[in-house]
């Protein structure tokens, strides 16, 4: 036992020395960002005016503190998600500690409550009890270094003491530098946190938050977050949910703080590229699915354009936890046509055999039993003007179990369908969320048009495949498809959405399992799979990547092409070199599990799978 724990310690000592310091950069003061009024706007790049404010080190290396990269802000402060943190100071083990003089603008700050017995579910798991006996290594060597841990008390005082004699037994025996950094970092606040001062910030955040407690999760006033750009955060789930309750896992704490560098280093993405951006919704109560009009850039514009990316926002409510969606439901974005004129691929010249239809490409995921079928919806019903046709994939999302999102895509392989530009017309499917009570987002989406200059820009794109059922007649049902390259194309890409969704008894398929698209163009084959299905931190470990942290589900886990609170990234291959020049092309697909084709129903595949001709 004691070898093991020598062993574990070291392997922890090591995975901190690996670790290196997070290098801070600029951030707004807002990461969402303002949505202007709909239309078409162009934002230009931001400069990095801040730079390496680092000052040197005198004889006796003491360094001078360098000013904030983000300034610390004046306000108004509010006590509410999202809102801007004010100013607090609050007694510690080791003196008063300053909230504006720990701020850098390069930190985040994560707070979290001692509060034995308080919340207990039914699998006898007492939730603070067991994050507080856990081991602080683990979620220090999990962490980005770039954090300020504040722990405080609610009950049982002596125990809070117990804890903290523990937990610093435990950073003194880190290597010096890192027992010196996480030191200066872990801060003991010694006032029970309800009577903390009146009229302080943070003593009024704590109490606002201990009178309006969420009815869907009873761990809020006890935990919360100000992120990289001085904002109020909500802290999720911190553990793995088990039969009767939850397991509790302190290192899953480190997720929000990874998560937050994530954000400031696609903020800073944006603005340092120049983009001609659309706004189509614009904090838009959405419970289900909507239809829209935008209007985009004219065709000289759009044709100088290399790069399309779409942004969607699923806020909650409030910004609090458990007031939007509680499912992981797929969630759709279709380019509508005109019910009377002909089809949305931008192939028009017949070439290659695409479907006629859509089919599984609107089915609605079903991790819950509660689960609905998407296309109830997407034909109306009712007698009058014929119906949109929106089949026209362009862009798909996972949504998030109780939390809220962002995620900005590279969809540059639909720019096609949409070079006409002008006015058109969208369908924006948000998922049909319920249990237990029918719930809304309110959803931001704009499509941001660039150049990047990549030499060559997509002008065609034809729809070839499409999923459905993947059970024993699923290979069959995908026939061969033959296609020419028109003249002047210099590069053709396969690019596909591919989730599977559902399930059979033995996998779990096809949401859990592995399974494999061949797509082979005159017979190479262009393997697409998914080794991370099944695998106990497959979506835990891609929150780097912009996977929602902690939300209130099994979202940890690795799935058949998606992961709950993330969009579903394109798969792209550049096919030109197997391509035969003014001759005919094949394209053939099949799915397989385990590398044999399916042999009894394993849920269904969510594909739209296009051919993108580059000049």
């Amino acid at each position: 036992m004691a070898c093991n724990l020598a062993l574990r310690r070291i392997a922890a000592v090591l995975t901190v020395l690996a670790t290196a310091y997070a290098c801070s950069r600029p951030a707004t003061t807002d990461a969402g960002g303002d949505i202007s009024d709909l239309g078409v706007d162009t934002r230009d790049a931001v400069d990095d005016v801040a730079g390496d404010t680092s000052l040197p080190c005198d004889a006796n290396d003491t360094c001078p503190r360098r000013p904030p990269t983000v300034p610390f802000s004046m306000g108004p402060y509010g006590n509410l998600p999202r809102n801007i943190a004010g100013d607090f100071t609050v007694p510690t083990t080791d003196g008063d500690w300053n909230f504006r003089s720990a701020w850098t603008g390069d930190d985040s700050f994560l707070f979290l409550t001692y509060a034995p017995g308080y919340l207990r579910f039914a699998n006898g798991m007492d939730y603070f009890s067991v994050l507080f006996a856990q081991d602080i290594v683990d979620l220090l060597v999990t962490s980005p270094r770039n954090v300020h841990f504040v722990f405080m008390w609610y009950r049982d005082e002596p125990g809070f003491q117990r804890v903290r004699t523990t937990w610093t037994d435990a950073v003194n025996a880190l290597p010096a530098a890192d027992r010196d950094h996480w030191l200066s970092r872990i801060h003991w606040v010694t006032t029970r946190v309800d009577q903390l001062e009146t009229g302080s910030w943070v003593g009024e955040l704590v109490r606002y938050r201990l009178r309006t407690m969420l009815p869907y999760k009873r761990y809020d006033p006890f935990q919360w977050a100000i992120d990289r750009t001085q904002r109020v955060r909500e802290v999720g789930q911190l553990g793995r949910l088990a039969t009767g309750g939850l397991n509790p896992q302190l290192a899953f704490l480190a997720h929000e703080a990874e998560y937050y560098n994530f954000e400031v280093d696609r903020e800073r993405s944006l603005t340092m590229n120049r983009a001609t951006v659309v706004d189509m919704l614009r904090d838009e109560r959405v419970t289900d699915t909507r239809d829209f009009e935008a209007v985009l850039p004219s065709a000289p514009d759009m044709a100088g354009f290399d790069t399309l990316e779409v942004d969607l926002t699923n806020h909650c409510e409030n910004h609090r936890d458990g007031e939007c969606g509680a499912w992981d439901y797929l969630s759709h974005l279709w380019i509508c046509d005109d019910p009377a004129g002909g089809g949305a691929d931008a192939g028009a010249d017949g070439s290659v055999d695409a479907p006629t239809d859509a089919t599984g490409a609107t089915d609605a995921d079903d991790v819950s039993p509660d689960a609905v079928d998407a296309a109830a919806d997407v034909v109306p019903t009712d007698t009058g003007p014929p119906p949109l046709r929106c089949d026209t994939e362009i862009a798909r999302w996972i949504t998030s179990y109780w939390r809220e999102g962002r995620w900005v895509t590279d969809i540059s392989g639909m720019l096609p369908f949409l070079r006409a530009g002008g006015r058109q017309r969208f369908r924006f499917y948000a998922s049909r969320q319920f249990d237990p009570r029918p719930a809304q987002y309110v959803v931001s989406l704009s499509l941001r048009f660039s150049n990047r200059a990549r030499g060559m820009r997509p002008v065609d794109a034809r729809r070839v495949l499409v999923g459905g059922n993947l059970d024993t007649m699923y290979n069959t049902n995908h026939t061969p498809v033959s296609f020419t390259v028109p003249a002047g194309i210099r590069r053709v890409d396969l690019y596909a959405l591919v989730t599977g969704h559902g399930g059979e008894p033995v996998q779990n398929c096809a949401e859990f399992c592995n399974h494999q698209h061949h797509f082979v163009v005159n017979g190479t084959d262009n393997l697409l799979q998914f080794p991370e299905a099944r695998s106990l931190d497959g979506c835990a470990n891609r929150v780097d990547a912009g996977v929602v942290p902690n939300q209130h589900g099994t979202w940890y886990f690795g799935r058949g092409g998606w992961c709950p609170g993330l969009d579903v990234a394109p798969y792209v291959v550049d096919v030109t070199r197997t391509l035969r020049s003014g001759m005919p092309n094949d394209l053939n697909y099949r799915a397989t599990i385990g590398g044999a084709p399916p042999v009894r129903p394993s849920g269904n595949i969510v594909m739209s799978a296009y051919l993108v001709f580059w000049q």
